[in-house]
């Protein structure tokens, strides 16, 4: 993606290798987002004025709330397609679950919280998969540490719950989708304070 040298370090993700690094190169079916390499420059202001306000914003955010509670369960939220393109995780035509929650195997927050999730979705009748194909990437991996009770967790939602991927629209099972992430979120919030109650 650079059009000059990078002036600064450089340490690849293990997401650069299909395109879906910081400055993602491709769309999921593979077509390039840009028509042209970008300057390090151009790079740079980006980070300065979007990535790091957002992460330092972030970042403040779940301290507050770990000071004032002792806890933090961040929750990162993205959308997948229904079935992965040739740059998808696992490669093209695989069929993806209704919900896919990462949890980086188990070491971005409590196992128990990634299964009161899994159970929950379940219960709402959803497919649900753990760590396949997506584990959680740098989100979750900058904001957890459950050893400290700072648990992060993402979830993955695949568009055919909600979209018409073709008309770019709500679909039909908008409403439903949306009544069902409430009561997710609600039963979260119950998770957090039960623990919380337990704690030493």
């Amino acid at each position: 993606m650079l059009a000059d040298p990078w002036p600064h370090e450089y340490v690849p993700s293990g997401k650069a290798r299909i395109g879906k690094a910081l400055i993602w190169r491709t769309l999921d079916d593979g077509r390039p987002i840009y028509g042209r390499r970008l300057r390090a420059e151009e790079i740079t202001t980006r980070i300065e004025r979007m990535h790091a306000p957002y992460h330092a914003a972030l970042r403040e955010l779940i301290d507050t709330a770990h000071n004032r509670f002792g806890a933090v369960y961040h929750v990162n939220c993205h959308s997948m397609n229904a079935v992965s393109g040739k740059m998808g995780e696992g490669g093209a035509g695989k069929r993806r679950a209704d919900f896919v929650l990462g949890d980086r195997d188990g070491t971005s927050c409590d196992p128990q919280f990634t299964q009161f999730v899994r159970t929950t979705l379940s219960g709402f009748g959803y497919e649900v998969r753990i760590n396949d194909p997506y584990k959680g990437v740098e989100l979750v991996k900058a904001y957890s540490n459950p050893a400290a009770r700072r648990h992060s967790l993402q979830i993955e939602i695949n568009k055919r719950l909600y979209l018409d991927e073709d008309a770019r629209s709500k679909s039909a099972g908008y409403a439903a989708l949306r009544a069902n992430l409430t009561r997710l979120i609600e039963s979260i919030r119950d998770y957090a304070l039960a623990a919380a109650r337990r704690a030493p």
